[in-house]
């Protein structure tokens, strides 16, 4: 009777236990879906300390920053040239792209690789990505840019032309986002996980082709 009452007394606490763990279980789950929800609507930017690279304009030199999307390697880009640049606020979710816009940004990276932009690494195409945006928001006639470096410039002149003529369509999703300071350029954020999971889906389709027969 001892060891009946003994092993009831057990159960009754496992019951307790795995009734309380069910419940921090649940709790934990909302949280991170909440906690998602709102990040997808909010986004802390910054921006790094040195300029990326220069180009000249009509007599007056251009240079871009890199910003970035913290904790996040979604790719970032800057839409008011004359604005401050982030450092540390956070934006949230304002309005979608214009055509023109959404169009340099297919032309651009990382839609379009370093490779393919004819461009020795990622700074550089991020800079001509930038640069033609600007462009296409400014009204720049990007004919009338040099810079040393010829293949960038090269670069700003076919990203901004291709998206004029709407040759690209972008395989990743962007969306415009803004801080409640109106001193601080608004921000696009370009979703890289979308082209990464396109890139997985076309290996998984090349290593495993069909097969005549």
């Amino acid at each position: 009777m001892y060891e009946d009452k003994c092993i009831g007394g057990i159960q009754m606490k496992l019951k307790k236990y795995i009734k309380v763990l069910s419940y921090f279980i649940i709790f934990n789950v909302l949280m991170s879906l909440a906690f998602v929800g709102a990040d997808a609507n909010t986004v802390k930017i910054t921006t790094d300390k040195e300029p990326l690279y220069t180009v000249e304009y009509d007599g007056y030199d251009l240079t871009a920053r890199r910003i970035r999307v913290a904790g996040s390697n979604n790719v970032a880009y800057c839409l008011e040239i004359n604005e401050k640049y982030p450092s540390g606020q956070n934006f949230s979710s304002n309005s979608n792209l214009s055509e023109s816009v959404r169009n340099v940004i297919a032309a651009g990276y990382p839609n379009r690789s370093v490779a393919e932009l004819n461009l020795d690494n990622e700074n550089e195409a991020y800079f001509a990505t930038q640069i033609a945006i600007w462009s296409s928001m400014e009204g720049y006639d990007v004919n009338k840019i040099k810079g040393n470096n010829s293949k960038i410039v090269d670069a700003i002149k076919s990203i901004y032309n291709d998206g004029v003529n709407g040759k690209y369509s972008s395989k990743i999703r962007s969306k415009v986002y803004k801080t409640s300071d109106e001193s601080i350029q608004e921000i696009i954020v370009v979703y890289t996980d979308d082209l990464v999971s396109e890139e997985k889906g076309e290996s998984i389709q090349t290593e495993y082709a069909p097969q005549e027969g």
